[in-house]
């Protein structure tokens, strides 16, 4: 995702910096809850991702309340990266290609 904030064009990146960055703002981990969480995480990964724009909080609300969109837009990249990163496969879809392998009964009969 790309916005453009004072005539700068400034990819986004998830990464750990940015949950740092969230962690030093707030005082506490990331859980995407409300719309403060939600803005302080963009406002976050926004200064991850160029670490030298000087760029105020309140500033950072302007932007986004002139282009009111975009945390919505935010928000949906988040989640595409989200699902890009889940280690399992939905449970809805069965792998047919694993070996099936047949357990032996066990029994304490001595023959």
């Amino acid at each position: 995702m790309v916005v453009k904030i004072k005539d700068k064009e400034i990819e986004l990146r998830q990464t750990f910096r940015s949950l740092m960055i969230y962690e030093k703002i707030v005082g506490e981990t990331f859980a995407g809850k409300g719309v403060t969480e939600m803005m302080i995480y963009f406002y976050s990964t926004v200064l991850a991702s160029d670490k030298d724009l000087e760029l105020s909080f309140d500033d950072f609300i302007e932007y986004v309340d002139e282009n009111p969109n975009l945390l919505n837009e935010f928000t949906m990249w988040l989640q595409e990266i989200a699902k890009r990163n889940q280690p399992f496969k939905d449970d809805t879809t069965k792998d047919d290609t694993e070996p099936k392998i047949k357990k032996k009964k066990h029994t304490n009969r001595v023959e």
